[in-house]
């Protein structure tokens, strides 16, 4: 029973009737960029800032919803912000329950950080939906065409956030892959480094965050069009959940491999690569030419 009721409850608390509260906070005007802080509400009673880049101008411009990786915050967005408004792309950058300025104040351990990285999982998707909500109510964003970019944590949950919201038009999966228990008792680093101790704990975190198990929802988000980006050598991810992820997933879809690890062998040129294909492949997606 106990089982039951959690996977029914773990991304509750979405509510699109619950007020935004939204306000812009920080505003700064850059040639032909502009960048915002803005802050809107989450679950209730859950204030969410986020970065927003846009392209000059009126707009309404196409827009992404990154959900960044787990050991990142919203200032990754200041980042790589600028290939996408040079694209004629926004890029909204909401900060994550327990990162950045979300972070606790005293570091959780045991039972507790497992309940508090659960909190960020549920909210982080819960969140991708309000912040649809959000750009839904700005006259500059083109809330016809949102897509959903995930980041290895970030594209784990972010394919029950597509799954779960289907305003978002497609979705951009990076670094993500599928089989919870694999990926957490499986990866490189578990499997040559950890000891039995920390074995059973991968193992019971896996159980424990089940609910977000990719595979569950992934095939919901078709007929949407998805891309993925994957590492060849990932030391996180083990290329059998990567496989099993982008199989489960419905048409059309397409898989892109890159030279690299995880975070090894990461150049400055290989990451603007993988911007410019998604850049491509969102024009493309957006001609209707996306590949099958």
């Amino acid at each position: 029973l106990f089982r039951v009721w959690w996977n029914a409850n773990f991304f509750s608390g979405y509510d699109p009737k619950l007020a935004l509260l939204a306000e812009v906070v920080e505003k700064q005007n850059k040639p032909g960029h502009v960048r915002e802080k803005v802050v809107f509400q989450g679950k209730k009673g859950m204030k969410v800032p986020a970065l927003l880049h846009m392209p000059e101008g009126e707009g309404p411009f196409p827009c992404l919803v990154l959900l960044y990786g787990i050991g990142q915050d919203m200032d990754f967005a200041d980042e790589i912000a600028e290939a996408y408004v040079q694209a004629g792309y926004a890029l909204f950058c909401p900060e994550q329950l327990g990162r950045g300025e979300r972070k606790n104040e005293v570091p959780r351990e045991g039972l507790k950080a497992l309940t508090s990285f659960k909190d960020r999982l549920s909210s982080t998707v819960v969140e991708a939906r309000r912040a649809v909500d959000y750009l839904s109510s700005r006259a500059d964003i083109d809330s016809s065409n949102l897509t959903l970019w995930g980041v290895s944590l970030g594209a784990i949950l972010g394919s029950s956030a597509l799954a779960m919201e289907p305003r978002y038009r497609q979705g951009l999966l990076m670094w993500g892959g599928g089989d919870v228990t694999g990926m957490m008792t499986r990866n490189r680093l578990v499997r040559d480094n950890a000891s039995r101790g920390q074995r059973f704990l991968a193992f019971l975190g896996a159980w424990f965050l089940a609910p977000a198990e990719p595979l569950l929802r992934i095939d919901q988000i078709a007929p949407r069009p998805l891309l993925f980006q994957n590492a060849l050598q990932d030391e996180i991810i083990p290329r059998a959940c990567t496989e099993a992820y982008y199989s489960k997933a419905g048409e059309p879809k397409e898989i892109l491999w890159y030279d690299c690890g995880h975070e090894k062998g990461l150049s400055l040129e290989l990451i603007q690569k993988i911007i410019q294909d998604q850049i491509a492949w969102l024009k493309r997606v957006g001609e209707g030419k996306q590949a099958t």
